[in-house]
């Protein structure tokens, strides 16, 4: 119930849904089956797949939960045994212990100049990735916004594939870079790998409960039988929304672009004043930033950042080791993300 919201972990974005059903669909009600738009068909045409490479499912974490059950073996205990990247968000962690999967941690690290992408320790990963044949991977991490370095990147997806391993790649943030030399999903990275996405990050459309894994044809197969059996189908009137504005999703995108341009320096400004290191994400809608005094995050918001009736997120959400931590995002309106800066900044000020 604070006035400035700065924990946001998606786009703050309002679809017209009247003007885009009234363009393509009429009644969203409307339910006869056979008429239904294909959403595989038009999650394909936006990424450049085959139909037969896509599955929808409710939402990103529905689609974790599908697609590591598409991977798994319960007879086959290196199957069975999910590495997961830290930090993360937590039903990144949750999906394979729901599943009953053991799981092994592997790490991303701050820089060590402060300065530049999380990396990771190569031979930790490999300590873990020999007890397993699947990792679940978050490539612009939370809470810091930082894709992997590219050396990092290549290794990863390389020694997995050596490996045997499949790599599920939780993917809600890397369409903010969508149109530049960058973006580059990870199912376009060989048949051990699969894409998980939705519309709820960057599209800001998570009521909609609309997600999709890409994947090879043998693993899509069988996470649509792992939907069928745990959903049956996806709900007529999710399909004709969702039909209706993905012509459109490139306006999210734009509007990504908008709040970079306005609203980061701002808070680049807030942090250079109060002398605190600020290592800003290239892409993407939040980062993160240490606290000076070795502040724990958690306390600072529920105290000086609540009697500035400002709401960020605690780096302990993500990591025990990011106690000291806040995650910030800068996707809303700008005038009042330049107010929400400001009662930070005296939030700030009263700890220093």
């Amino acid at each position: 119930m604070r006035k400035y919201n700065l924990s946001y972990s998606g786009l703050q974005y309002v679809w017209d849904f009247e003007k885009y059903l009234a363009q393509s669909l009429g009644d969203v009600g409307y339910h006869h089956i056979p008429d239904l738009p294909n959403p595989e068909q038009m999650v394909a045409d936006r990424y450049g797949v085959k139909s037969e490479n896509i599955v929808i499912t409710h939402g990103a974490t529905q689609a974790l939960n599908i697609a590591l059950l598409a991977c798994i073996d319960s007879s086959d205990e290196q199957k069975n045994t999910v590495a997961v990247e830290f930090p993360a968000y937590a039903p990144v962690v949750q999906t394979p212990l729901l599943l009953n999967c053991d799981t092994i941690p592997v790490q991303r690290h701050p820089p060590a100049d402060g300065i530049g992408p999380w990396r990771i320790n190569k031979q930790q990963w490999i300590a873990a990735l020999q007890q397993t044949k699947v990792l679940m991977i978050t490539p612009q991490l939370n809470p810091c916004g930082w894709d992997y370095e590219s050396n990092d990147r290549k290794w990863i997806i390389d020694t997995c594939k050596e490996m045997g391993i499949t790599i599920i790649s939780d993917e809600v943030y890397i369409d903010s870079m969508k149109g530049t030399d960058d973006y580059k999903p990870f199912h376009l990275e060989g048949d051990h790998c699969i894409s998980v996405n939705s519309l709820t990050k960057i599209y800001g459309l998570g009521p909609l409960r609309f997600g999709w894994i890409i994947a090879n044809e043998e693993i899509t197969l069988n996470a649509k039988r792992a939907f069928l059996t745990l959903s049956g189908m996806m709900a007529s009137p999710t399909i004709r929304l969702a039909s209706a504005v993905f012509p459109h999703l490139d306006l999210a995108i734009e509007k990504i672009k908008q709040y970079r341009e306005t609203n980061l320096p701002v808070l680049r400004e807030m942090l250079a004043r109060q002398k605190i290191a600020w290592n800003e994400p290239p892409y993407g809608i939040f980062g993160a930033f240490k606290l000076p005094n070795n502040c724990d995050s958690l306390k600072f918001v529920d105290g000086p950042c609540a009697q500035h009736s400002v709401l960020a997120v605690p780096g302990s959400m993500f990591a025990p080791n990011l106690g000291g931590w806040l995650r910030v995002a800068w996707s809303i309106e700008p005038q009042l993300f330049a107010e929400a800066v400001l009662n930070l900044e005296k939030a700030l000020i009263s700890i220093q």
